[in-house]
């Protein structure tokens, strides 16, 4: 984290003019697709961890005072870590595979063009479990009863809402009640 730091800060000093919000976002995000930023912004940071403003930076080429307030005094830069810290779920949409033929039926009818824009599928962030991809494999082949009864066959107590997915998965400890 010490790098993505010192990133940023090197990025808004290097362009005092214009480096007044620096985001970091990880390389899964298109940093040119503003919703992507933002989505990042929204699931990756934490406001009281992952921002930082860095006082007295230069106010480069704008204006030093304006009409209502005065004389303007030392500016500021925003700093935001909206990378991944952690393993996380995958994105809540389809893998990439069931997604392209979503796309070649699309074509195939006819429906027009696509604006594809990142992401337009889901893909692995770290955490991941192959039940979930024999769900996911359940559902596409019309066995949905297979996943109800899986799922049904796994049930705990004690399981809080908000429980890591992790925590979930993880086998039952021995004696712990079931």
């Amino acid at each position: 984290r010490t790098e993505v730091w010192r990133a940023m800060q090197g990025c808004a000093s290097r362009f005092a003019d214009c480096g007044k919000i620096v985001i970091a976002v990880s390389e899964d995000v298109d940093p040119g697709n503003t919703d992507a930023v933002l989505w990042s912004l929204a699931y990756r940071s934490n406001p009281s961890e992952d921002l930082h403003v860095q006082p007295y930076r230069s106010a480069g080429h704008g204006p030093k005072h304006g009409p209502k307030s005065g004389r303007r005094g030392a500016d500021s830069t925003l700093l935001i870590d909206a990378t991944m810290k952690h393993p996380m779920p995958p994105l809540a949409l389809p893998a990439r595979e069931f997604m392209e033929r979503a796309v070649e039926i699309w074509r195939e009818l006819g429906l027009g063009p696509l604006a594809l824009r990142p992401p337009w599928h889901g893909y692995h962030l770290g955490e991941w479990s192959e039940t979930w991809t024999d769900f996911a494999r359940n559902a596409v082949a019309g066995e949905w009863t297979r996943n109800g009864e899986n799922t049904f066959a796994r049930r705990r107590r004690g399981i809080t809402p908000e429980t890591p997915v992790h925590m979930v998965e993880a086998p039952p400890k021995p004696g712990a009640d079931e």
